[in-house]
């Protein structure tokens, strides 16, 4: 069967551009209708000439943040993301998966996505659990999502009414009765 809405959405995290802050409007907005939307949204505080600015994930439900960044000083230069603190948000995540939502969003697609790991599990499992997804995409890593969707995604403005628009339909679509290797989702 023809998907007629894609499961899935992507807005370009591009510098300048508000995609945090639209991801976590859509939340608002859809949650106050009642809908049961779960996810992570990235927030990052504080930051100045010398220090990185410090990313938290924060659950759309309960609020609960999750620090994934760490400090590791004035002169570092190595990946800042905490690993554990990763795991952490994955198994809340794979929870949200398994106990269902109207739809899931996801703070970022990027370099652990891009390798075939990092969240890809979790929208694949979403994907088969026939719960549409809503994800920031960063441009280093466009075509890496490209390759990954295979044509079951679409992309949106970082305007939020257009994103509510997209979020709308595609909850008012039932699943696809296809599996999202029938159609065409690369899942690895």
């Amino acid at each position: 069967m023809p998907i007629d809405t894609p499961v899935l959405a992507a807005i370009r995290a591009t510098a300048g551009i508000p995609v945090d802050t639209v991801l976590a409007e859509t939340a608002a907005a859809l949650r106050s209708l009642g809908m049961n939307v779960r996810g992570i949204l990235q927030e990052e505080y504080g930051g100045s000439d010398d220090m990185k600015p410090v990313t938290r994930l924060r659950d759309v439900a309960d609020g609960t943040l999750i620090q994934i960044s760490q400090d590791l000083g004035r002169n570092a230069r190595g990946c800042r993301l905490d690993p554990g603190a990763l795991a952490e948000a994955a198994r809340r995540l794979e929870n949200i998966v398994a106990g269902g939502a109207d739809l899931l969003i996801l703070n970022r697609f990027g370099r652990s996505e891009a390798e075939g790991t990092g969240l890809r599990p979790i929208i694949e499992g979403a994907i088969l659990a026939g719960i549409p997804v809503l994800i920031a995409v960063r441009d280093e890593y466009a075509a890496a999502w490209d390759a990954f969707h295979a044509g079951m995604a679409v992309w949106l403005p970082a305007d939020t009414k257009m994103v509510l628009d997209w979020c709308c339909t595609s909850l008012a679509q039932p699943p696809a009765d296809s599996s999202p290797v029938e159609s065409g989702l690369a899942i690895r």
